[in-house]
């Protein structure tokens, strides 16, 4: 039997244990701390649910995440859960779906609730326990993301997952050359490509293969050097002309202190050696890329059309 912290024989009635306990209980668990007439009273009130066949929770908690995770491990105990769920569970700040998936062996077709998508597969070792779940490593879940994910709305589950670190970019592709079937493959290695083509972060590939494109943004230049007269920062964007540079900037990576510090004494010396720094932050690039585009575009021209201007 699984062990679960505070499972000890009730002091008060079952509904009420279940209703203080967010997690998945298997029938062995909760006869251990009452009988079963209390157990089949407490699903015929609605205080205890049966989410799959053996494994109880309270009414109220069926749809936490860490416990329908529990409820597929206490069901299948050989099956690791994978793909968004997973990679909730690795990251908090990353969407809770209602649906689980769950890793099992290839050939292993059992008869499931609607909210629960069995992915099959190699057999699995490694795996890690967040929230007290047994989980596939969060790249094998990005990677079943991917694959259980309608292709046009794949990317935002890539992106998404890998600004919040449930993994980097090399771990995925690791994993996926490992993979011998994936739907969608050349387009998640072309995105990958991005990646090895030297970009420092999720922000810097989208904005540039997503959001500044095309013939308005040819001139830019992408992770340059600067020669200024006391250092010799590299910018994400450079208008040389205009002098205009672009950082793009997101709170995981200058969340800290000593990084807003470094980030203002930059900019000072930035300025001082006459270049205007416009910054863009994450949800900017992903929620208006037009209005990201328009701003930019206006910040140039007004600089080049000012007296003096190149």
């Amino acid at each position: 039997m699984r062990a679960i912290p505070g499972l000890v024989r009730l002091s008060a009635s079952l509904p009420d244990f279940l209703a203080a306990n967010a997690h998945a209980f298997s029938r062995a668990d909760l006869l251990t701390l009452g009988t079963r007439t209390a157990l089949e009273n407490a699903v015929s009130s609605g205080a205890a649910i049966r989410i799959l066949p053996g494994v109880y929770c309270g009414r109220d908690n069926w749809a936490v995440a860490r416990v329908r995770g529990e409820a597929v491990n206490l069901w299948h105990p050989a099956g690791l859960v994978t793909g968004p769920l997973a990679l909730h569970l690795y990251q908090h700040s990353l969407p809770a779906p209602a649906q689980c998936h769950l890793r099992v062996a290839k050939g292993y077709r059992p008869q499931v609730p609607e909210w629960v998508t069995c992915v099959q597969g190699a057999p699995v070792t490694a795996s890690g326990g967040p929230d007290g779940v047994n989980c596939v490593v969060p790249e094998l879940a990005l990677l079943d993301a991917w694959r259980c994910t309608a292709p046009a709305e794949r990317r935002a589950v890539l992106w998404e997952a890998l600004w919040a670190r449930a993994c980097t970019w090399r771990q995925l592709k690791r994993e996926l050359d490992r993979a011998p079937r994936v739907s969608g493959r050349r387009d998640l290695e072309r995105v990958l490509g991005w990646f090895a083509e030297g970009a420092t972060s999720p922000l810097e590939v989208r904005a540039k293969h997503e959001v500044f494109t095309g013939a308005r943004f040819s001139e830019f230049e992408w992770q340059t050097e600067v020669v200024l007269p006391t250092r010799r920062p590299t910018v994400d964007m450079l208008h040389r002309r205009a002098m205009v540079i672009v950082e793009l900037d997101g709170d995981i990576y200058h969340s800290t202190r000593t990084a807003r510090d470094a980030d203002r004494n930059r900019q000072t010396d930035l300025a001082a050696a006459g270049f205007v720094v416009v910054r863009f932050g994450w949800w900017d690039i992903v929620d208006r890329p037009e209005w990201c585009r328009e701003r930019l575009l206006t910040v140039v021209a007004g600089r080049l059309t000012r007296p003096g201007g190149k």
